[in-house]
């Protein structure tokens, strides 16, 4: 198999770039490193990039955030009580009976 031979990359090994701001070259980390990260850290030069602009920068390659980001965890407010259908309401910590 040549070097110049295209092969099928896995999601997995798909490595992203991004321009190192506080030195030359770049920082590469796996795709799955953005799946709910607030921040990623260059372990090469202990280097912090906020989400946002590691998103940013990689839009301005060409990437489609939304799906680089498909299936991140999201995290929703907790809620005190959730109405039921028949009526009355759900407490959290008693499940077998209605708080009405």
């Amino acid at each position: 198999m040549s070097d110049d031979t295209p092969r099928h990359i896995r999601a997995s090994e798909l490595r992203l770039r991004i321009p190192r701001r506080s030195s030359a070259g770049y920082f590469e980390f796996p795709k799955y490193w953005l799946k709910g990260a607030t921040a990623l850290v260059d372990p090469g030069t202990g280097e912090t990039f906020d989400l946002a602009y590691v998103l940013s920068t990689l839009e301005q390659q060409g990437w489609d955030v939304h799906e680089l980001r498909k299936g991140a965890p999201q995290t929703r407010e907790n809620v005190a009580r959730l109405p039921l259908p028949y009526g009355g309401q759900f407490t959290p910590g008693t499940p077998t009976r209605r708080d009405t």
